[in-house]
């Protein structure tokens, strides 16, 4: 769980990394906490697929994403995440992609969180107040019974 203390004007995170977790997931976050919004471009069932767990027999999800722009005629959406709501997703995603013990399909998560993670690692911290929001789209054909490999392509 991220945990954002804020005093005398300075943002302290500490991010709850499992044992697997890749040594850069709480970098990631901190990066990721720091932009002011971020958007992705996904399937509309992958994202319902990937925006929740089950932390510690808890329920953790994206709730009310900044935008959710559904286009019917294709099945994608486009997401919009403050820079919290991108970390809380990278925790969620590194649950489940990385030993967390009640994943939620391990391949799918560890397909996304591969495809969002070389985003978040190339953004500088804290980004230019002028800089574009990072965009992430990930493309995929997703079914209820099998997942596919997922790429990233920032815009």
């Amino acid at each position: 769980m991220l945990i954002a203390v804020a005093a005398a004007g300075v943002l302290t995170l500490t991010a709850a990394c499992d044992a697997h977790s890749p040594k850069e997931q709480a970098s990631r976050e901190s990066k990721a906490a720091t932009v002011q919004v971020f958007k992705l471009h996904m399937m509309k069932d992958l994202w319902s697929r990937t925006c929740h767990d089950h932390y510690y027999n808890g329920y953790r999800q994206i709730n009310k994403p900044k935008s959710l722009v559904e286009d019917s005629a294709t099945n994608m959406v486009t997401i919009e995440l403050t820079g919290a709501q991108m970390a809380d997703y990278l925790q969620i995603l590194d649950y489940n992609a990385h030993g967390g013990s009640d994943a939620l399909d391990p391949p799918l998560a560890t397909a996304v969180y591969d495809a969002v993670s070389p985003v978040v690692d190339k953004i500088q911290a804290p980004p230019a107040p002028d800089a574009p929001a990072p965009e992430i789209t990930i493309t995929a054909a997703v079914s209820l019974t099998a997942t596919t490999v997922v790429t990233s392509a920032p815009r």
